[in-house]
């Protein structure tokens, strides 16, 4: 008898349940966009990883209405999320960062985001994140299934699906494939797409463990993270929950990860108690990874695009990875809305490379320059000792911390400064002089197109940004014509809605009485009027010119 394989068909086929892929998933059903999602595990991994959300990925959590569920999902939210560099858990202080509690940090934003970055481990807000996939009506997430192979043509791809408990077939066509299938990507792979930079930077052994004596011992010292430097290790204490479950990333050299237990690790890192004995701890998972600082030389091949891992990999110093990956999908995914909804442009899909491969190498230069700062530092073989010199050789390093590392947790210019200056989609305009550096904790808002459009708070109590997600959006000052655009918008299907400004001070922040947004709150032009030349600005922010 012939093999019985069914055969399926959808809009998206997203390869990879991840935080990033999930993103995917959650802003294509937002949009209504119907996809299914494949993933080989049957549940999420457990090991905890990615805890730092950024502003820019909660205003999209805010938009997908999902940002309290988030900020709740278990951490607590009035934990200080300070940072203590230390030569061990029970050795000596060097220098405490004070940061506001997830609470606070929202409060702080204000003036410019309706939100705020959080310490949310993934452990806490993937499961959110999962049972809005499985709960979408217009989508699907099979859960222990594989692919196998795929092929693509002019009109879509198809995936060849093996389920892996029970060896099961199915065949899946769908008009685009999104590869979110992480760090070594089979996609990537088959379409022969290289990635650029350095691997396997630096080895490392993570280790996620439970203790209610170390809870006990960082009772005086709230926070989530220490950096712990002595003459026998470099390690990362980060809390996962806020109460008893921790994870040490210990940094080591290629022979050590042959040599050192997790009991070494963690013994090196925590010290020892007064009484000679080891911290109590619960081990329930260890592994080994390396860093690496790759860029894939293209997001995209024909009809199948690379998000997150599997288009870049990032040192986890300064929470980069995660974030960079669900705002490749965020820019994917109104693309494919506007593609399969048919008001896209031919070179639409073009801009994405473009546009989110910049922010990629960027991201990963600054993580790459905070595991060199990190590295850089000198440990004086008296620091950990209750001497004269050692005193000395802490304040010493205590001042080069402070000088170096600090930029690791300022980064609101990262978060949300990135501007899509050479996209084939945005309207160009001559770049202001501006003779500083790149500052990774500067953000000015703007309406620069490229720039995310800025957030304000309307009379109604709403964020300007509240308005933004599914179309365009044309804001624009008291009085300006508003009828050119949104005549042509109606005349070629492409959703376009005004949104006045009534505000003075708003109206000044958007910097031109006519701001088009993008349904990604990106900029895509501005102008005084576009009186005789609105269906060139639509064309070209849709991609249906011929530049």
């Amino acid at each position: 008898m012939p093999e019985q394989i069914e055969d399926y068909s959808v809009a998206v086929a997203i390869v990879g349940a991840g935080p990033v892929g999930l993103a995917l998933a959650i802003d294509l059903g937002y949009r209504g966009i119907p996809f299914i999602q494949i993933d080989r595990a049957e549940s999420a991994l457990d090991f905890p990883t990615s805890e730092a959300i950024f502003v820019r990925t909660m205003e999209h959590f805010r938009r997908w209405g999902m940002a309290d569920a988030i900020r709740f999902a278990g951490f607590p939210p009035d934990l200080k999320r300070n940072v203590y560099f230390m030569t061990r858990i029970l050795g000596h202080e060097l220098l405490r960062m004070d940061r506001p509690s997830n609470r606070e940090q929202q409060e702080l934003m204000r003036a410019i985001s309706p939100e705020g970055a959080l310490w949310c481990p993934k452990k806490l807000f993937e499961p959110l994140m999962r049972a809005r996939v499985q709960s979408a009506p217009q989508g699907a997430l099979w859960t222990g299934w594989e692919m196998t192979g795929f092929s693509q043509d002019a009109d879509g791809v198809s995936l060849d699906l093996q389920q892996v408990k029970t060896g099961a077939k199915r065949r899946l066509r769908c008009q685009y494939l999104a590869a979110c299938d992480g760090a070594s990507s089979g996609i990537r792979k088959s379409l022969g797409i290289e990635m650029q930079g350095t691997f396997a930077e630096g080895h490392n052994f993570g280790i996620y463990f439970r203790s209610a004596q170390l809870r006990e011992i960082m009772r005086d010292r709230p926070g989530v993270m220490v950096d712990i430097m002595n003459p026998e290790a470099f390690a990362n204490l980060s809390t996962v929950d806020g109460n008893d479950l921790w994870r040490l990333i210990r940094m080591m050299g290629p022979a050590d990860a042959s040599r050192l237990t997790p009991q070494d690790c963690l013994r090196s890192a925590l010290g020892q108690m007064p009484d000679g004995s080891d911290v109590q701890v619960e081990i329930l998972d260890a592994r080994p990874w390396a860093g690496h600082t790759v860029v894939a030389d293209e997001f995209r091949a024909g009809r199948v695009f690379l998000v997150g891992d599997a288009a870049h990999l990032l040192w986890p110093r300064g929470g980069f990875g995660m974030n960079t990956g669900i705002g490749d999908a965020v820019d994917l995914s109104w693309k494919l809305q506007a593609m399969l909804q048919g008001w896209g442009g031919p070179r639409l899909l073009n801009s994405y490379t473009p546009e989110r491969k910049p922010v990629a190498a960027r991201n990963v230069a600054e993580a790459a320059s905070n595991y060199k700062a990190q590295m850089a530092l000198k440990v004086d073989p008296d620091l950990d000792k209750d001497t004269p010199a050692g005193a000395a050789a802490r304040t010493a390093l205590a001042e080069i911390i402070r000088d170096k590392r600090a930029k690791e947790w300022n980064t609101i210019g990262v978060q949300l400064g990135y501007v899509y200056e050479d996209s084939p989609v945005i309207a160009g305009e001559p770049m202001p002089h501006d003779p500083r550096p790149f500052d990774p904790g500067r953000y000015e808002p703007t309406t620069r197109p490229g720039a995310r459009a800025p957030h304000g708070w309307l009379p109604d109590g709403s964020s300007l940004l509240d308005h933004y997600g599914k179309d365009f959006v044309l804001v624009h000052a008291p009085g300006a014509d508003t009828s050119g655009l949104l005549q042509a918008a109606r005349a070629i299907g492409m959703p376009l809605r005004a949104l006045a400004l009534q505000d003075a001070t708003l109206c000044k922040l958007y910097e031109a009485p006519l701001v088009l947004v993008r349904p990604d709150g990106h900029v895509a032009w501005r102008g005084n009027t576009a009186s005789g030349n609105a269906g060139a600005v639509l064309d070209h922010a849709r991609g249906a010119d011929l530049q």
